[in-house]
């Protein structure tokens, strides 16, 4: 006959072998978590520093690029000397490159250009792109060439005043590698993810999702120190691999821009009527695609 004792003892191996590998789990998903939680900071000190880069370059996309790279540095191990600093610069745009991000300018949109767009500043630009005035907002309606512009926020198309269309919007999503998780934690969050449905409505986040990354976001919103210039709010994709990005009427989807690059390269590309793509692709924003062309 079998002692109680050692029927005890038996009990409590089973107990050991399904309670600690589920505490285990729950430590690792803990930590997963916390990482994220990590990401997330120095993603949004990344989109900042990519605003205010905009807001001083008249939101183009190229400086926008570049200073979210170079805040992305201490992200990826930073440095301490040039030479470290520039490895680790390489690496950011090395990952960016895989189609890592996605930013996109929710405002100014080219709504905001039909309204607010100044013919004189224009043709200091150099012609060929609408320009919307930045300076003595608080004295303006309408820019001072336009006096009859349709600067009512409750009637006109963008549903902004001269000085909403100056506050410069960005979103980026990023997707957390692989090498930035906890081994099994990481995988399974993406995956559940997935299962509740996460990326079905947008592309982009479905191929992160995919790829084993966890997806991300981060908003920065800030007054434009300088004249905003169309050419950034309504760059659309070429979809021509390797393609320079074209202009189009409106501002949407996934573009050929590149972080840290110019804009050149193809990301993933959303074109005006493409069901898989954001349903604003072309209407409202202007995303701008990760990869990098040096």
């Amino acid at each position: 006959m079998r002692s109680p004792e050692r029927s005890c003892r038996g009990a409590t191996v089973v107990e050991f072998v399904v309670i600690v590998p589920i505490l285990l789990f729950v430590l690792l998903g803990v930590l997963q978590a916390a990482l994220a939680f990590h990401a997330k900071g120095n993603l949004t000190y990344a989109v900042f520093e990519a605003a205010r880069a905009g807001g001083l370059e008249h939101a183009k996309p190229a400086a926008m690029f570049a200073a979210f790279g170079r805040a992305l540095v201490p992200y990826y191990g930073g440095g301490s000397d040039s030479a470290e600093l520039a490895q680790r610069l390489a690496m950011v745009r090395a990952d960016l490159a895989t189609g890592a991000a996605r930013l996109e300018i929710l405002s100014p949109t080219s709504k905001s250009f039909d309204d607010f767009y100044s013919p004189g500043l224009s043709a200091r630009a150099g012609g060929g792109v609408r320009v919307i005035p930045n300076t003595n907002l608080m004295m303006l309606r309408c820019p001072r060439d336009r006096p009859d512009c349709p600067a009512d926020p409750a009637t006109n198309s963008s549903g902004q005043s001269l000085q909403d269309a100056n506050l410069l919007a960005l979103r980026v999503t990023y997707g957390i590698p692989r090498s930035k998780q906890i081994p099994m934690a990481g995988s399974f969050y993406a995956k559940a993810l997935q299962l509740a449905g996460v990326g079905q409505d947008d592309a982009f986040v479905a191929d992160l999702l995919e790829r084993g990354r966890i997806p991300i976001v981060a908003r920065a919103t800030l007054r434009m120190s300088s004249e905003p210039f169309e050419q950034a709010a309504v760059s659309l994709s070429s979809g021509t691999p390797g393609g320079a990005a074209g202009s189009g009427s409106g501002s949407g989807g996934p573009q050929g821009g590149g972080f840290g690059g110019g804009g050149s390269g193809t990301g993933h590309d959303c074109h005006a009527g493409d069901p898989r793509c954001d349903p604003n692709c072309g209407v409202r924003l202007c995303c701008v695609g990760s990869k990098f062309t040096p």
